[in-house]
């Protein structure tokens, strides 16, 4: 938003699309919608600040995919700022389907720093830890990543990437172009569209089956490729310390091996964020 523009990391979890059942996909999936506050990237001095919001998706996939699963989220979640640097958040996600519906809190803390002095290119690593309320061997609930950007007279690309561990363990990378335009600027208010379009890379396990005359044998292999291509439309609304935006998305998956009739996807997403210094 306005006040704070944020570095958005895109957790991905590990996932075998041909043994994973559904529930498993989804607790999984969580992960993906956690920290839109993760690392704030804030102009200003060096005092403490709390940020707040609260997310509402209409619909909720994995990587894009349509599961068949037809639930809506929310997610609340408060950081703490130090200056320009140091940043703590909390958070959590509600899954209309899911039993548990709070199925996890997170906890992640980071450092970020400008590399020149035009303040254009900013690095970010974080560390994130995930305590879920059901076990699951699968489930990775540490996280390590870092996140590279620039940003130019509203120009934004970010890189970033990430190692998740301590279950199956997966690492994933992500592009991401943005561009911020201001339609209302005056004392009181601001109205910014700001388009992104991001291309989501992941460490993927699938299995494929080979015939060679009467003979079928099943090969499982590792897959570090684009998974999914996402565009993001948002309109951002800036009134004094409260921040709203809503955004129209639209999921572009691309089918791995094991993946037939994959199609594509769509979901809105409602946010109110209030920001106060202490």
């Amino acid at each position: 938003m306005k006040k704070i523009i944020f570095i958005s990391f895109s957790l991905l979890p590990f996932l075998i699309f041909s043994q994973a059942d559904e529930e498993e996909i989804i607790l999984n999936s969580v992960l993906d919608q956690l920290f839109e506050t993760d690392s704030p990237l804030v102009d200003l001095d060096r005092s403490d600040y709390l940020y707040s919001t609260f997310s509402f998706d209409d619909k909720v996939y994995f990587a894009g995919r349509d599961l068949g699963i037809n639930q809506y989220s929310f997610t609340p979640n408060i950081s703490y700022m130090r200056g320009q640097n140091f940043f703590l958040s909390l958070g959590s996600a509600y899954f209309s389907e899911l039993r548990p519906n709070w199925d996890f809190i997170s906890l992640s803390s980071g450092y970020s720093i400008f590399l020149d002095k035009s303040k254009q290119f900013n690095l970010t690593g974080i560390y994130s830890r995930i305590f879920f309320s059901a076990d699951a061997d699968e489930l990775n609930p540490n996280r390590l990543a870092f996140s590279l950007v620039f940003n130019e007279k509203g120009f934004r690309t970010r890189l970033s990437g990430g190692y998740l561990f301590g279950g199956s363990a997966s690492f994933y990378s992500a592009l991401s172009v943005s561009y911020d335009i201001k339609l209302i600027e005056n004392n009181k208010w601001d109205l910014d569209f700001s388009p992104e379009l991001s291309f989501l890379f992941s460490q993927q396990s699938v299995s494929e089956q080979i015939s060679s005359g009467f003979l079928y044998q099943q090969t499982d292999q590792d897959v570090f490729e684009l998974i999914n291509t996402k565009l993001e439309l948002p309109l951002e609304i800036d009134f004094g310390r409260w921040d709203f935006e809503v955004s129209y998305n639209l999921n572009f998956p691309n089918p791995l091996i094991s993946e037939t009739n994959i199609s594509n996807t769509s979901f809105l997403t409602f946010t109110i964020g209030y920001f106060v210094g202490i």
